[in-house]
């Protein structure tokens, strides 16, 4: 079954990184990567390409803005001196997932976030041309991150895998999958939820309207309750493989993917004169049942 979403230019109002993976309490999300703007917080100074600020909204660079154009050429793109890594040490381990309410069981992939998934990547890290805003300077980078199922070299994959006590999430609550992420102007792409009974759905994405090159957006999708999680005896076991699968995306970047209670929050920006309209996407259909864990790949 195929869902579509559609993008545009919109104020992400996200979701605070506040509580350890382990913390106790009602489930409110599970979160890969962090919310600090790609790891440049405010890009304060940065411009984007189209030579304004990079930052339009206020806040960490988020959706509606862009994401910082380096060497200030008006283009951002692979092998134009854009590629960067301000990833965390948790999230180079690929162990950075924050939220509140649940237990982590190994959730992977946020080595994907924070860093130019850029095909000419390894080429400016031999360079020392890797730009990491902690440093505010230019260098080797870390190493780029191995590929995911899809086998594609820069395309990342995500694995949702934990739990959730009894009373802390009630069952049949909507589970929301929010994406945070920069600079899709490629076509065609998907994002393709895989789940723990190996059913899976494709979610196709609508590149940056325009001319706003690097521009961050932020878009989510519904999943059944039943899809995502397992009842147990303690409560519920949630799992979701996620992966992004552009084969013609050279550049691109993301802040950080969620399984949340809430959708991602969205006001429209003054700034642009022609907006894509949302589709908000409920009740996907897919065949439900109880999932055996030992099927899940990851």
């Amino acid at each position: 079954m195929r869902h579509t979403l559609l993008f545009h230019s919109c104020l992400a109002l996200a979701f605070a990184a506040n509580i350890g993976s382990a913390a106790a309490g009602v489930f409110t999300a599970i979160r890969i990567g962090d919310v600090d703007g790609f790891g440049y917080g405010n890009a304060a100074g940065f411009q984007g390409a189209d030579g304004a600020a990079a930052n339009r909204t206020g806040g960490v660079l988020s959706t509606g803005d862009l994401l910082p154009d380096l060497n200030r050429n008006g283009v951002l793109a692979t092998g134009n001196g854009d590629d960067f890594d301000n990833r965390s040490v948790a999230e180079v381990s690929g162990s950075s997932v924050t939220g509140s309410g649940f237990i982590d069981n190994g959730s992977t992939g946020a080595q994907y976030t924070d860093i130019a998934l850029s095909q000419s990547y390894d080429r400016s890290s031999s360079r020392g041309l890797v730009y990491n805003a902690d440093s505010n300077t230019s260098g080797a980078g870390g190493a780029f991150p191995n590929a995911p199922s899809n086998s594609l070299p820069n395309q990342p994959g995500f694995v949702f895998d934990y739990s959730v006590a009894v009373g802390d999430i009630l069952d049949g609550t909507d589970v929301f999958l929010n994406l945070v992420f920069g600079d899709y102007d490629v076509t065609p792409a998907n994002v393709q939820v895989t789940f723990a009974d190996n059913t899976s759905t494709i979610v196709s994405l609508t590149r940056q309207a325009g001319k706003k090159d690097g521009l961050v957006q932020s878009a989510y999708a519904v999943l059944e309750f039943n899809k995502v999680y397992t009842t147990t005896v303690a409560g519920f076991d949630g799992y979701a493989k996620v992966d992004f699968n552009a084969a013609n995306e050279p550049y691109t970047a993301f802040d950080f993917v969620e399984l949340s209670v809430e959708p991602i929050a969205l006001n429209s920006v003054p700034e642009p004169t022609t907006l894509a309209v949302w589709t908000i996407l409920s009740g996907l259909g897919l065949v439900s049942g109880r999932r055996s864990r030992h099927n899940k790949s990851a």
